[in-house]
């Protein structure tokens, strides 16, 4: 036997028992020698591995279960649920016809050999069977919990919450509904009542690591980060090497600023999972953001390794240089990032700048008509785009782009300036005045930056006039 109880500590303590047991266990089928535990134990272990993505083990200790029984339709269950956590579908299906042939009544049974078909069949032949079971199993609350949860699978929210809501009365899946509850209602959105049901299950339940995370999950939905944050740390002190959880208490933090405390989190996630491509991904644009941006290249390359085609890392990474003023290192990872998502808006504007930073202004305006068919609202990109015509003195053209923005923009004050600078440039003063008086009107700019702009145009009385 081994330790159970309802209460987290039990948990605990039967997982670490699990832990030991397993360890003998694979000693004694490694080496012959010693004892195999008896059939409940190893059928803990079996359930154990598969929770912990074994399923190696799980694999190798359901074999010993079913040579030890063979005809046990439990065993092949078992069995069958372990082939089909290590992806052995076709096999999962033959052991759980085999305990079918063994145990026909049993509609645990039943369920699993449903739900070893959803990959083959239709939406709507899985539903003619649960439909089935439903009729051979009349009142049996197993067959339909298992149904709400493939609707819920099947984004059949609202159905799955009827069934959920009925099976809250239960006395076995009581429990189940409930977090089944707070997880359909925060996909439709519902996120106070998803709340709800996950406060209620914690109550019940209150060392669940899952619900714990999920409750944050929800937290950070309604923005409450701070309140998120605590039910990371909840879901933590359960399960230390919950990378998920340390991932995204680091995205909270991150959303409340607190940005050191963010990298410190992304980096503990790593420990625990070194390959995942998101963690380096946002602990890269988090030490961006507090200008580390040599460790940030670093981590941005990390990801890169676990995913050579992340383009956002490429993005990211590119970023970085530029802030260095590597530009040619920042161009190479832009037209890396690029050639893997070309319809990336951001990454079109941040090449423009680079090149414009080392010269090649022709180039530049390519690059920054290109991200403006991607993102034609985008005003900063004409913007820049309009400087770089300045610096190449195609004034004409720049007044061209201008006006084609200003009639859908006409409260933007800085594209009214640009057009009164350009106007300027174009000598032509009235315009010029009345697109700086307008743009004047929406915000206020300094004498001495009016001076350097207009003061080849206009006198500095000129430009007083409009502080009056």
């Amino acid at each position: 036997m081994y330790p159970h109880g309802d209460d987290g500590f039990s948990k605990k303590q039967q997982s670490q028992y699990l832990r030991e047991v397993l360890k003998r266990c694979i000693r004694v089928l490694d080496t012959g020698k010693g004892t195999i535990p008896n059939n409940e134990t190893l059928e803990a272990l079996v359930h154990y591995c598969i929770e912990e993505g074994n399923k190696n083990d799980a694999l190798r200790i359901a074999d010993v279960l079913v040579e030890r029984t063979p005809y046990s339709s439990d065993a092949w269950h078992i069995k069958s649920l372990a082939q089909a956590h290590a992806n052995e579908k076709a096999n999962a299906l033959i052991s759980i016809n085999k305990a079918k042939a063994l145990n026909p009544n049993d509609s645990g049974i039943h369920i699993t050999h449903v739900m070893l078909q959803e990959h083959i069949l239709t939406k709507e032949e899985i539903l003619l069977m649960y439909h089935s079971l439903m009729d051979t199993f009349p009142g049996n609350e197993e067959v339909l919990y298992a149904l709400g949860q493939y609707y819920e699978k099947q984004s059949m929210y609202i159905d799955a919450i009827n069934i959920f809501t009925f099976l809250v009365n239960s006395e076995e899946f009581h429990k189940h509904a409930l977090s089944d509850l707070g997880y359909c209602n925060d996909c439709l959105e519902h996120h106070e009542q998803a709340l709800i049901w996950y406060e209620q299950y914690l109550e019940i339940e209150p060392f669940d690591h899952v619900i714990w995370f999920n409750k944050a999950v929800v937290l950070c939905h309604l923005e409450q980060y701070n309140a998120a944050v605590s039910a990371y740390d909840f879901a933590i002190a359960i399960k230390e090497d919950f990378s998920g959880a340390w991932y995204n208490r680091g995205n909270a933090l991150g959303s409340l600023g607190r940005l050191l405390e963010a990298i410190d989190s992304y980096k503990t996630a790593l420990s625990y999972e070194s390959t995942d491509v998101a963690g380096w991904h946002n602990l890269g644009s988090t030490l961006e953001e507090t200008g580390a941006f040599r460790d940030a290249i670093e981590a941005f390359s990390m990801a890169l390794v676990h995913d050579p085609l992340h383009y956002e890392s490429y993005y990211g990474r590119g970023s970085c240089h530029d802030a260095l003023e590597e530009y040619a290192s920042a161009i190479a990872d832009y037209d890396k990032a690029l050639s893997l998502y070309p319809s990336y808006a951001d990454v079109w504007q941040a090449k423009a700048d680079a090149l414009f930073n080392i010269h090649r202004p022709e180039e530049s305006i390519i690059c920054y008509k290109q991200s403006l068919q991607l993102a034609p609202d985008n005003i900063d990109c004409v913007i820049d785009c309009v400087h770089t015509y300045i610096e190449l003195q195609e004034y004409a053209e720049a007044k061209k782009m201008l006006d084609s923005y200003i009639q859908h923009h006409v409260d933007n004050a800085h594209l009214l300036y640009q057009s009164a600078r350009v106007n300027a440039l174009l000598g032509n003063s009235n315009e010029a005045m009345q697109w700086l008086k307008a743009s004047y009107s929406l915000e206020q700019r300094s004498i001495d930056e009016l001076k350097k702009d207009f003061s080849p145009i206009f006198s500095e009385e000129d430009l007083q006039q409009l502080f009056i």
